[in-house]
């Protein structure tokens, strides 16, 4: 779940969706400067749902963006 959580971030940074000095740790996330409430609020989501296995959420969330 990590390597999919940390690609995910990483396609947010090239896509310049946040900051570059954003991270995913094992645990915990740190996104700078994301477009606005609902948007965190979907990528928070989906973060969660990755942490318990559910990568679907995650996936959307990218395609979305």
């Amino acid at each position: 779940m990590y390597d999919a959580v940390r690609e995910a971030v990483i396609h947010l940074i090239r896509t310049r969706q946040i900051r570059p000095d954003s991270s995913a740790g094992p645990v915990y996330f740190v996104l700078y400067d994301v477009d606005g409430e609902g948007r965190a609020r979907e990528l928070a989501a989906a973060l969660h749902a990755a942490l318990y296995g559910d990568l679907g959420p995650l996936a959307s969330c990218l395609r979305s963006s």
